[in-house]
């Protein structure tokens, strides 16, 4: 028998703190390897970021950008690109419209009057096919790239694969989540389906945190704080595995007990700090919006620590999920009560405590039932490469999504119960108080908590299969962009001004600046801008493109 021609596929998650990958063996169906990037490309770490970047520089540098990094982590694959024969991406229709180079205006500008005074006609988003080289991706030029649709401009095919590739469906009433920076869910109430999204911001990923981290090797991921006031962590081990890290005391950075895992923490992810929160709430170190310690800080191992500013941060992104759960329940006609179980997708929704995601406020109370399923996008993108008329289907379901999507941007509900998290978490307002409040507006309660709570876990990582070859890191994702300011008097104080490292300045007769894409905070920094005393550093003047190697 004539052995088979080796054939590849690529499964691609674009998501708006990084990029992942897989090879997958399409004549054996099996995966052989897999590679995540440790940021993005683009400058800041949420989807407007990401737009304004795109808007402001160019959206084909944007998209170029893009391309680019895609191209460094599928060489990190072991296979050979010019046997890849099929491509899948998922992600949210911010990253898919840069990816494929449409029109994100629609994205960026709200409201029916801005897209009629800027001409834009908002592409419909269906569900494509097109050429890898047409979108200069460096496989055969010929290999097809599936793109799922989008249900709306803020609900796109990573909340698809979140629905369709857990149990959500088969539940009578239940809840479906993608813990990342824009809370995407979904609200089944017998055969109606209700999506939202409502932007939870970087912290909720370990971004914009002083000492934080993506999910990736070294990243503190979980914590407990025991008798005596000692906090025990948890660090993601180079498969992504969390184990046991050192005993530290809380409010200090005294080592009580050292681990195998001991000097490698680099930073805290996401979940860590909502394991921070919760554990700090229960052992009253917390009083929203304080942090009872000497220092105003939480200590944890080889010198990373929580502020009383990530907490700040990281109750608006939990005041983001919680005001959103509420918000879906309250418009489909439900009550918190009535929604039992709840489906927690993407990295932070895998690595998180869910127990200490309730305590923190994360998830609603009366949840009794979690299902921690992982990285569904990079998911649904695999299984899209292996069964390609699984395209049909998702834009069927597509269709009747669209008639029950909800718009929390404008959702009264919401607006209203998000001025209560906010009065919670940077004023102080008791919970009791905020309960009181949304009574008065007519709305239910906040729940109780469930007596019967129960977690699970379905596999042992956020990515569930590796692949024979394992993961490879990317951690220089980024370029550097170039430009010359006229005014520049080389002064350097832009160079001080950004806590990242992100910007150079090299000395001729012309002072040259330059910025390195995934170390920048984005537009809703500026920073740099307003440290020049020339009032000369300018954005869109950096147009020349530096690969980093």
């Amino acid at each position: 028998m004539a052995l088979k021609m080796d054939e590849y596929g690529i499964a691609l998650d674009l998501g708006t703190s990084g990029f992942r990958a897989q090879a997958i063996d399409l004549n054996a169906k099996k995966v052989i390897s897999t590679a995540i990037t440790l940021g993005h490309p683009l400058p800041g770490s949420n989807v407007m970021d990401h737009l304004h970047f795109a808007l402001m520089i160019g959206e084909e540098v944007a998209h170029n950008l893009v391309i680019g990094a895609i191209n460094k982590i599928i060489s990190m694959l072991y296979i050979d690109l010019n046997k890849v024969t099929t491509l899948a991406v998922s992600g949210n229709p911010c990253q898919l419209s840069i990816f494929q180079n449409i029109e994100i205006r629609d994205l960026a500008y709200a409201g029916k009057h801005a897209l009629e005074r800027y001409n834009v006609v908002p592409p419909k988003r269906d569900s494509n096919i097109v050429n890898a080289g047409k979108l200069g991706i460096l496989v055969n030029d010929k290999a097809e790239v599936l793109i799922p649709p989008a249900v709306r401009h803020e609900i796109g095919a990573d909340s698809l694969a979140m629905m369709v590739k857990t149990n959500f469906l088969q539940e009578k009433v239940a809840l479906v989540i993608d813990f990342g920076t824009n809370a995407q869910m979904a609200l089944k109430v017998g055969d109606r389906i209700y999506t939202g999204s409502s932007a939870a911001g970087p912290a909720i990923e370990g971004q914009g945190l002083e000492k934080g981290l993506l999910a990736s090797p070294g990243a503190i991921s979980d914590i407990d704080i025991v008798e005596g006031m000692q906090t025990r962590c948890f660090v993601l081990s180079e498969d992504l595995i969390p184990l046991k890290g050192d005993l530290i005391d809380t409010s200090s950075e005294r080592i009580i007990e050292t681990s195998e895992m001991h000097g490698r923490a680099l930073g805290i992810t996401g979940t860590g700090t909502i394991a921070t929160i919760a554990e700090g709430l229960k052992k009253g170190l917390i009083l929203p919006p304080k942090i009872k310690t000497p220092d105003g800080r939480i200590h944890l191992q080889d010198g990373v620590y929580v502020t009383e500013k990530d907490l700040y941060e990281a109750g608006k992104a939990i005041g983001a999920f919680r005001a959103g759960q509420f918000s879906l329940i309250e418009e489909s006609g439900s009550a918190p009560e009535d929604v039992k179980a709840i489906y927690m997708a993407g990295a932070s929704g895998f690595y998180v405590d869910p127990a200490k995601s309730r305590v923190a406020g994360q998830i609603l109370p009366s949840i009794s039932r979690v299902y921690q399923v992982g990285n569904t996008s990079l998911s649904l993108s695999r299984d899209l490469v292996m069964d390609p008329e699984m395209l049909d289907k998702l834009q069927t379901m597509v269709r009747d999504l669209r008639t029950t999507h909800i718009m929390l941007a404008s959702s009264k509900v919401f607006e209203q119960t998000y001025v209560c998290e906010i009065s919670y978490w940077r004023d102080g307002m008791p919970l009791n108080m905020y309960s009181d409040w949304l009574k008065s507006y007519g709305y239910h309660q906040l729940p109780n908590y469930a007596e019967d709570f129960q977690s699970t876990r379905l596999y042992k990582r956020d990515i569930p299969i590796l692949g024979e070859k394992g993961l490879r890191v990317l951690k220089d994702v980024g370029v550097r962009l170039i430009g010359i300011f006229d005014g520049c008097n080389g002064c350097e104080k832009c160079i001080v001004a950004c806590t990242n490292g992100a910007i150079e300045v090299q000395k001729g007769d012309m002072f040259t600046i330059s910025v390195r894409t995934d170390r920048c905070d984005g537009m809703s920094c500026t920073k740099c801008r307003r440290a020049c005393p020339e009032n000369v550093f300018d954005f869109k003047k950096l147009r020349k493109i530096k690969i980093i190697h």
